[in-house]
């Protein structure tokens, strides 16, 4: 009889092999990439001041042709758990070249003890226990401005781990993640 966690191992990467598969089909190819637009995005940043820190990313459109309609969710999750964190405004356009910042949050440690606790302040943000690693899902949706075409989606996977010291967060650290591990859990 086979352990339960290879089973578990197995399923997730057939599922992330499909995602790939699913994701390059509705996306912006190579042999697409001229006439469609380059919207692409930076990996988010963190910046700690004082007790609070502030997680942003920037888009910005290098190709050739508009876009509209601009999306970006954003999930933080932890194991099997999942839970919106931010979701943009709608933004009607993306002018050429020209970087847009979304904050995602201005208060990471207070967004993750709301949703998944294990997060305290006794004179500096603290873990209950061992430190946990959380994963952020970003997704980018947008419509080109040619005809006949319909919305893109675009995901983006990274890792948030905690610098401790003293046991204390004194910072935090953000690792770019492959589509098919993100589908692996992280507790």
């Amino acid at each position: 009889m086979p352990d339960a966690s290879l089973i578990i191992a197995v399923v997730a990467i057939v599922i992330g092999v499909i995602s790939l598969v699913f994701n390059w089909r509705h996306s912006e190819s190579l042999f697409r990439r001229r006439e469609y637009p380059a919207v692409a995005w930076y990996m988010p940043k963190i910046s700690k001041e004082g007790n609070d820190t502030a997680v942003t990313t920037t888009i910005c459109n290098y190709g050739p042709k508009g876009v509209s309609s601009i999306f970006l969710g954003a999930f933080i999750c932890r194991g099997f758990k999942s839970e919106a964190w931010c979701r943009s405004e709608p933004i009607d356009d993306l002018p050429l070249r020209e970087e847009l910042v979304f904050p995602l949050t201005s208060e990471l440690e207070k967004d993750i003890s709301e949703r998944f606790g294990g997060v305290f302040y006794d004179n500096g943000w603290r873990f209950m226990g061992k430190p946990k690693t959380y994963k952020i899902t970003l997704r980018l949706e947008y419509l080109p401005l040619i005809a006949d075409t319909s919305y893109f989606v675009r995901k983006s996977y990274y890792l948030i781990k905690p610098a401790i010291e003293n046991s204390t967060i004194k910072s935090w650290e953000l690792k770019s993640l492959s589509a098919w591990r993100s589908w692996l859990p992280c507790f």
